[in-house]
């Protein structure tokens, strides 16, 4: 057994070897086993003791891989001979690990003969092993780290991804199918998919979002990885019950956001209220706000969901005075909501205003202010009908759509002003976000604007 160079010293010899006394093929695979097993735990008690761990199969597979295409570039007969030599030696170690012998009858003078029984499971590792070794088959998984360290998503969304590869080598296992990119064509695709409903326990919505992530996976690695050239993931989308109008989040009505900005709230969840009704940012951005993020009249927040850059809206005049009493006193770099802080425990995918959200529920509720229906998680009013309803407000008001996509993040939906659009000027942001009106606050009577009817 060969020795891996960082084991060498430790083991004192570059190869392993144990004289079996035979020269029959068929003993000698009976009796190498627990040498076999003895060199191993040498090599690997080596490792540890010099601080290296041995790779897994799957990587010393990749590895071996990358060496093979340097053979095939330049590399003499003996030497690609060697390397197949080195292949076969670590498959056989692979699909036997685990074997057992197994009574299998008596030779011509009664003795017994044995024969070596293997697990199944390692029968197809060490075909996997070998596949990957000699560029037959590659990894699902072969650039996913690479795919993550240039994407620029929230923790939530990366651990998506995490768990959408992680549905799809748990099916390939139920299924006999080995994980590479070479056996996941476009019918193993759709098979996959119409069994991840089944297997999550999840909705559709929530499926479609992991086959989405896996989708942008497999966009990545087409044109760097030969095995990935389709995207097979590309458009596949499950169906679903669709959702009934009267079940549909929306907006507040005037007289449900007077009540919230009338009720018992405490200064910093009121001044978060008056946020997100004049607007229409998400929750997110609004706690990450920094002192620096008000300057010159407006709001700077960070980019959101399909959002590239950054967004300005303008500061309402009924906002002014609770961004002058939040950022008196403090630094450029301080936070506007320090109530909330960031969260600190390290690889949480929770984000900054998970606590918020909850916060918000709660002080929601206390105010009556909710729409739940059967089977809905979600009450059907919640911190997003803040956004909704800012934006309906500007509609309301006749500010142009393409003004209102600019002020709140959205896109127009044409290439023109999508792509070679700077964005409306402020000036005119500043008009439109003035035209929103909050409903009275001193207790006389809301009355609801008028519309022509319920977008479903």
């Amino acid at each position: 057994m060969a020795v891996p160079k960082a084991a060498q010293r430790a083991v004192g010899a570059s190869r392993l070897k144990h004289n079996l006394g035979t020269d029959s093929l068929k003993v000698a695979n009976v009796l190498k086993k627990p040498h076999l097993e003895r060199f191993r735990r040498r090599i690997e008690d080596a490792l540890a003791s010099v601080g290296q761990l041995r790779k897994d199969d799957t990587a010393l597979a990749l590895e071996l891989a990358k060496v093979r295409k340097d053979l095939d570039r330049g590399g003499s007969e003996a030497e690609l001979e060697a390397f197949r030599e080195a292949v076969r030696e670590r498959h056989y170690e692979i699909r036997l690990k685990g074997s057992r012998d197994v009574f299998a009858g008596e030779d011509e003078d009664g003795d017994p003969i044995f024969v070596e029984r293997e697990h199944p499971e390692q029968i197809v590792k060490a075909d996997v092993f070998s596949d990957i070794a000699l560029g037959r088959a590659t990894p699902v998984d072969i650039r996913f780290e690479d795919y993550h360290a240039q994407l620029f998503v929230k923790a939530r969304t990366k651990a998506d991804d995490l768990r959408a590869m992680r549905y799809l080598k748990e099916w390939c296992l139920r299924e006999n199918i080995p994980p590479m990119l070479e056996q996941i064509d476009l019918q193993r695709a759709y098979a996959f998919a119409d069994d991840l409903k089944l297997t999550t326990g999840t909705t559709h919505v929530t499926c479609n979002k992991y086959l989405g992530r896996l989708a942008a996976y497999w966009q990545y690695l087409g044109g760097r990885v030969p095995a990935a050239r389709q995207n097979v993931f590309a458009g596949i989308k499950l169906k679903g019950q669709k959702t009934k109008r009267e079940q549909k989040e929306r907006p507040f009505t005037d007289r449900e956001l007077a009540t919230l900005l009338m009720g018992p709230a405490k200064p910093h969840m009121l001044d978060l209220i008056y946020i997100g009704a004049l607007t229409g940012a998400r929750l997110d951005v609004i706690v990450g706000l920094k002192v620096c993020d008000t300057e010159n009249g407006c709001l700077r927040f960070q980019p959101q969901k399909q959002e590239d850059t950054l967004r300005f809206v303008p500061i309402h005049p009924d906002l002014a005075p609770a961004i002058a009493r939040r950022i008196a006193g403090k630094g450029p770099e301080d936070d506007l909501f320090p109530e909330w802080p960031p969260v600190r425990r390290k690889g949480s995918v929770r984000e900054r205003s998970f606590k918020t959200s909850n916060h918000f529920t709660d002080y929601r509720r206390l105010c009556g202010v909710t729409h739940d229906v059967p089977d809905k998680r979600r009450s059907l009013v919640n911190f997003h009908s803040f956004r909704r309803w800012f934006i309906s407000r500007l509609e309301q008001a006749e500010v142009p759509a393409n003004l209102i996509a600019g002020i709140v993040g959205h896109k127009n939906g044409t290439i023109t002003l999508d792509v070679y659009s700077e964005g409306p000027l402020m000036r005119s942001a500043r008009r439109a976000v003035a035209k929103v009106r909050l409903p009275p606050l001193d207790g006389s009577p809301v009355r609801e604007p008028e519309i022509l009817s319920q977008r479903g």
